[in-house]
C-alpha cells in the first residue's frame, strides 16, 4: 500500500472511524469470553463510495447500510484488525494511543494461543482500560465478569 493511501486511511480513521475492543461472553470459548476487536469507518449514505474505496485498499471486512442513513464499514476479528492498524500507525494523530494499545494487546493475544487463566484475566483488564480511551457508551461486560467466570471454574482464587 502506498504511503499516501496509508496516510489518507489514517486521517479517515482519526476523524470518522473507531477502534473498539470488547469482552463478549461465549459459551464455546475456553475462558467463557471472547476479546472482540473492530475497526469501523462511518459516512452518510451519499459517501458510501469512499468506504468502498477503503475496502478496495484494505481488502477485508464488510460494508453495511444502517437504518439511520449511515453507512458503516467494519473490520472485525483480532487478526483482521492488526494489519490495517499496522499500515496506518505511522500516520495516526488523534487516535495514536488507541492504535498503540490495541496493537500491543492484539499482537500478544495472537502470539499466545494457550494463555493461562491469569493471562486471559490480565487481557480482560487491559480491554476494560482501553475502553476508557473511547467516547463510547457504557461497556456491558467488564474484566470483573471474566474474573468471576474464571473463579467459578476454580482457575482463579475468588475475588
Amino acid at each position: 500500500m502506498e504511503d499516501t493511501t496509508r496516510a489518507y486511511i489514517a486521517g479517515f480513521l482519526d476523524g470518522d472511524g473507531s477502534i473498539v475492543l470488547q469482552l463478549k461472553p461465549r459459551r464455546d470459548y475456553r475462558f467463557g469470553f471472547q476479546i472482540r476487536a473492530t475497526v469501523s469507518f462511518y459516512q452518510k449514505r451519499r459517501g458510501r463510495w469512499v468506504l468502498e474505496w477503503l475496502y478496495a485498499h484494505i481488502g477485508r471486512g464488510r460494508i453495511r447500510e444502517r437504518p439511520d442513513g449511515i453507512v458503516q464499514y467494519d473490520i472485525e476479528g483480532v487478526e483482521s484488525v492488526i494489519w490495517p492498524l499496522e499500515q496506518v500507525q505511522p500516520y495516526i494523530v488523534a487516535k495514536k494511543e488507541q492504535v498503540e494499545q490495541a496493537l500491543g494487546l492484539l499482537r500478544e493475544v495472537c502470539a499466545n494461543e494457550s494463555p493461562t487463566p491469569e493471562e486471559f484475566w490480565e487481557w480482560a483488564r487491559r480491554v476494560e482500560s482501553y475502553q476508557a480511551l473511547n467516547y463510547s457508551k457504557k461497556c456491558r461486560y467488564r474484566a470483573e465478569d471474566v474474573r468471576r467466570f474464571l473463579s467459578s471454574k476454580g482457575w482463579l482464587p475468588p475475588p
